[in-house]
């Protein structure tokens, strides 16, 4: 794997790889990626006048269904475009995602700057990958990608029938000469199975499994035959080390460990030589020490074959470092590994005292989280509290747009034009009953923009309110249409709250946030 020039811009990348092209430049910011393709952009265009028209007129179609699909913050984008230069991130709307990937695929983009979403679930494949760091922000940190996430993305490199070979780069940041992580292939880490033990996860458990199925269901999953698989493994090897090492020890001589043993006095010499350094001639002891240590050595050396003695010494010390880091594992797997036997139950005993199940009947409130699948507890006590009722529908769509929402650290909406103290109150009185927090995540913050598009706002008006990118947007009203149509099938029979959230939902989907759900 080839690699570039320390600290290169991505035009010295660019113009080192140039015989390579179509490039996926992947980076780990949706900020970077436009930035890099804005930089880009002043120096090269790899389009001749005939491909540059090629764009223009899917640009031209795309616009004809779609009026103001680049909108005032994307116009950087349709002049690179045109350059045969893009980016590709999570922030764009999905109308645009669509138009970059058309034109990806046609070879009217040679140069992509793209987040990793992009590696993920599309064939999109390029000449050669080009990393802009092998650093990331996991929502907690940096760290190093792992192998796994490194040939997800370089595995784009190499198109079928055209590249006999897909070349791959990593940009050295000077900062973090190490950070290549010298990726191998063969240490690709598994995919871990996870189990999230939900309210609607017990809810549907118990309402359509009998004991025995849900016992199943919870020791026989895949993370807890992954963990006893691995567990098992282990156990098998650390077994084969301990009769290895076992081996080994008949290799020793009787009398090693005493004082005529030629390797054993080769360990004191080396403790003399210890206690005689500078910072620890005054220690307790030591003169004491010392002193035995002499005394020892004044016993007559045996004659032996002690290098036998100390080839399987070291061979012992490799079998127990390796039995160190094996135990270590262990106590890794014994400290993630979940009990979802008493997960189940805690979540269970949690709904009853909520009046969600008795025994294993499911009452009013848990027949109708049986179908959501978001955030249940909340969602049904907004509906069972009455808030959703009381409020105009203007304020029931801010409510719900809330729902499961965890802004980011610089997200900033303007707020609505009414409080959502009920709903503040709500979730206070669930915390203080012991309903854990992942069970009533929600934010005020995308409110108003819900409200505004109920409204109907257009969505440049939305964008002008907050400081979100337009996908961020999307999702927002993407999810809530989602919610709405979980709590229409949650109403049964219950025409009042359906008729409510329909009419809901309806307002919602509409115009560019319609065509996403497409």
């Amino acid at each position: 794997m080839p690699a570039i020039n320390p600290s290169p811009t991505c035009g010295d990348v660019i113009d080192a790889i140039s015989a390579y092209l179509p490039v996926l430049y992947f980076t780990f910011s949706r900020g970077r990626t436009e930035l890099l393709a804005d930089e880009l952009g002043r120096q090269w265009d790899f389009l001749n006048p005939g491909e540059k028209n090629d764009v223009r007129e899917l640009i031209r179609r795309a616009e004809t269904d779609n009026p103001g699909l680049f909108g005032p913050r994307r116009k950087n984008l349709r002049r690179l475009l045109q350059q045969g230069i893009g980016y590709h991130h999570a922030g764009l709307s999905p109308l645009l995602k669509d138009l970059v990937e058309r034109l990806y695929e046609s070879r009217l983009v040679f140069v992509l700057f793209c987040t990793e979403t992009f590696a993920v679930g599309v064939n999109f494949p390029a000449a050669s990958t080009v990393f802009d760091s092998c650093r990331k922000w996991d929502g907690r940190e940096f760290r190093s990608l792992l192998n796994r996430e490194f040939f997800q993305m370089a595995g784009r490199a190499g198109r079928r029938g055209f590249d006999p070979v897909g070349r791959v780069y990593v940009r050295i940041d000077e900062r973090f000469p190490d950070q290549t992580g010298f990726f191998q292939e063969e240490q690709v880490e598994p995919v871990r199975g996870r189990l999230v033990i939900s309210p609607n996860t017990v809810l549907s458990l118990l309402h359509w499994k009998t004991d025995d199925e849900i016992k199943r269901f919870l020791e026989r999953n895949l993370a807890v035959f992954q963990n006893s698989r691995e567990s098992r493994q282990i156990k098998n090897e650390l077994d084969g080390l301990e009769m290895r090492a076992g081996e080994l020890t008949q290799c020793f001589c009787p009398d090693r460990g005493q004082p005529c043993c030629q390797l054993f006095r080769l360990k004191l010499r080396r403790e003399l030589n210890q206690l005689g350094k500078r910072k620890r001639r005054h220690r307790p002891g030591t003169k004491e020490r010392k002193e035995e240590i002499h005394s020892l050595m004044q016993t007559a050396r045996k004659k032996c074959q002690y290098k036998a003695c100390v080839d399987a010494e070291r061979k012992v010390r490799r079998l127990e470092d390796r039995m160190h880091l094996l135990h270590q594992r262990v106590r890794q797997l014994e400290k993630h590994s979940r009990n979802y036997g008493r997960d189940f139950e805690n979540v269970w005993r949690l709904l009853e005292r909520l009046g969600y199940i008795q025994d294993r009947e499911l009452l009013p409130r848990g027949l109708f989280a049986l179908y959501v699948h978001v955030q249940e507890i909340l969602v049904t006590e907004l509906v069972f509290s009455g808030i959703l009722f009381e409020v105009p529908p203007v304020e029931a769509v801010a409510i719900l747009a809330g729902v499961d929402y965890q802004p980011g650290r610089d997200e900033q909406v303007v707020p609505p034009a009414f409080n959502l103290d009920r709903v503040v109150h709500l979730r206070q009185l669930l915390l203080q009953n012991g309903v854990p927090e992942q069970f009533c995540t929600w934010s005020p913050l995308p409110a108003a923009l819900a409200a505004a598009w109920y409204e109907g706002a257009g969505f440049d008006q939305l964008l002008a309110m907050c400081n979100l990118q337009e996908g961020d947007v999307f999702s927002v009203l993407r999810r809530e249409i989602d919610l709405l149509r979980q709590m229409e099938r949650a109403a049964g029979q219950d025409h009042l709250l359906a008729q409510l959230v329909q009419d809901l939902r309806r307002a919602l989907d509409r115009d560019e946030v319609a065509v996403m759900g497409v």
